[in-house]
């Protein structure tokens, strides 16, 4: 008497469906990549560099040096 009417699934060609048989989702593909460009890559390697932590330890190491070293060039000409 109450017997649940399963509907059929649209007529969608990507459709995921799960191992129930129960329509879950659509695939699509995945969008395109921008293209790259000099300045992206070198964006790109500045914000891996900071998520790493590794600016902050080669101002550190400048830093150090930079304790311990005169440059010729810095100074002025007699």
């Amino acid at each position: 008497m109450f017997s649940r009417r399963h509907l059929d699934a649209p007529a969608h060609d990507p459709l995921v469906v799960d191992r129930h048989g129960r329509v879950v989702g659509v695939s699509t593909s995945p969008p395109e990549a921008p293209a790259e460009t000099k300045a992206s890559r070198a964006w790109y390697r500045r914000r891996n560099l900071a998520m790493t932590d590794e600016l902050r330890f080669q101002a550190a190491l400048r830093n150090q040096f930079a304790a311990f070293h005169v440059d010729p060039a810095t100074l002025p000409k007699r």
